[in-house]
């Protein structure tokens, strides 16, 4: 049981919120910002044990105005934690933050794990200084073992979990057709790796205070040690300018799992639910 807490914990709050990101030449991108800072999110997270589906945390992402470097960029943090039921079984207490500059460029990296008794932190740093090609400085370390770092160049863009969400808000999903996938890099600390995001198409998702919105879906596809496609997760997001995390659903080996948003303030755009609260 605490080794199936651990791998659901770490997939659902690692890609809670981290909708990917298609390349930047992409024609179906746009520009315009979808959020604004002060916006706070917060989400359930469930994990189904022999059927039933039990409460195992909390997850909030919060976005803010910063300074980098002595310049104007935007912070945008994800905290999550374990409940007390869930503690007995795998603690988890994680800070994920990213910072990027107006126009979306992600700078700074930086995840902080406290996950059973072990401590991870990962970062990753962008250099952006030589035009036409991107240096992405990475380190990775766990508990006081020495620091692995790594050094890469990018003629293309490059995101971390975090700031792909933010990019990935400016996608205009009404241009995709059903099965349509993006290809993307990421970097986790430790390499950069591709990924891919598929378009599903449109549903109607309920929140965890039983509202329900218009949605579309897409899923996380990766490539495993073997060659073969694996898809991660299925995200349903609000079909609208913020693109909200509504609903999430993981097919694991072993069962399944699913984070719900529980509340929301400082959008930039309203939000209109398709059915209103359900009546008992």
């Amino acid at each position: 049981m605490k080794k199936l807490m651990k791998i659901f914990l770490l997939l659902a709050v690692a890609q809670l919120f981290a909708l990917p990101a298609a390349e930047a030449q992409n024609t179906i991108l746009k520009t315009a910002p979808a959020f604004k800072a002060g916006e706070t999110l917060k989400c359930n997270l469930y994990f189904n044990w022999k059927f039933v589906w039990v409460r195992a945390g909390d997850a909030s992402l919060i976005i803010r105005d910063t300074v980098f470097e002595g310049k104007k960029a935007m912070a945008m943090s994800l905290l999550s934690t374990t409940n007390s039921r869930a503690d007995k079984f795998f603690k988890m207490r994680d800070t994920l933050t990213t910072i990027f500059s107006p126009d979306m460029r992600p700078l700074y990296y930086h995840k902080a794990s406290f996950e059973g008794k072990r401590y991870y932190l990962n970062q990753a740093w962008y250099d952006y200084s030589t035009p036409g090609s991107i240096k992405i400085n990475q380190s990775y370390r766990r508990d006081k073992e020495p620091v692995i770092t790594r050094m890469d160049y990018s003629t293309t863009p490059v995101y971390d979990m975090m700031s792909l969400l933010a990019y990935a808000r400016t996608i205009d999903f009404s241009s995709m057709k059903e099965g349509q996938r993006l290809t993307f890099p990421v970097a986790t600390g430790k390499r950069i790796e591709p990924q891919y995001l598929v378009y599903r198409g449109k549903t109607v998702m309920e929140n965890d205070n039983d509202v329900k919105y218009n949605c579309i879906t897409v899923s996380l596809v990766k490539i495993d040690s073997k060659g073969r496609e694996r898809s991660i997760i299925n995200f349903h997001v609000t079909d609208d300018e913020n693109k909200l995390p509504i609903l999430l659903d993981l097919t694991l080996n072993f069962g399944s799992a699913k984070a719900k948003l529980s509340s929301y303030r400082g959008l930039l755009y309203p939000i209109m639910p398709a059915v209103t609260k359900n009546k008992k």
